[in-house]
């Protein structure tokens, strides 16, 4: 367990998409701990350049088919975070299911569960390599 969810640590360029358009972010992973992961998403300021949106994130090794994660916000008093967006761009009550599907890159899909009008979003991201 310990060595999938380690596989994952660190920063990946992510983005959500759906037919009203694309959202994108920054997700750290910083820690895997058995079978959990935890880290930080926060808006990518290169396309939204005033929004510093943030949340810290919780993930587990996935029970679906074709997925072999499942990450959901962390809300609650000990993790700081910023929402001034629509409840659907944070994922406030959502979880997003993924797994590499070739060496950093991340691929999968989330279920939109606080507003059934939205449709699945598709979600994909590829790791940074660290600059030395």
């Amino acid at each position: 367990m310990q060595q999938k969810t380690a596989a994952l640590i660190g920063k990946y360029l992510v983005s959500f998409k759906c037919p009203t358009g694309t959202l994108r972010y920054v997700l750290h992973i910083d820690s895997a701990h058995g079978a959990f992961f935890y880290g930080r998403m926060e808006n990518d300021t290169r396309y939204h350049p005033r929004r510093q949106d943030f949340c810290h994130i919780k993930g587990i090794l996935a029970e679906k088919k074709h997925y072999d994660f499942i990450m959901k916000p962390v809300f609650n008093g000990d993790q700081p975070f910023t929402l001034p967006c629509a409840p659907y761009e944070w994922l406030l009550n959502n979880k997003t299911y993924f797994r590499f599907v070739e060496d950093n890159i991340i691929r999968g899909y989330m279920v939109v569960n606080n507003d059934p009008e939205i449709p699945q979003f598709t979600f994909s991201g590829m790791r940074q390599q660290p600059l030395h």
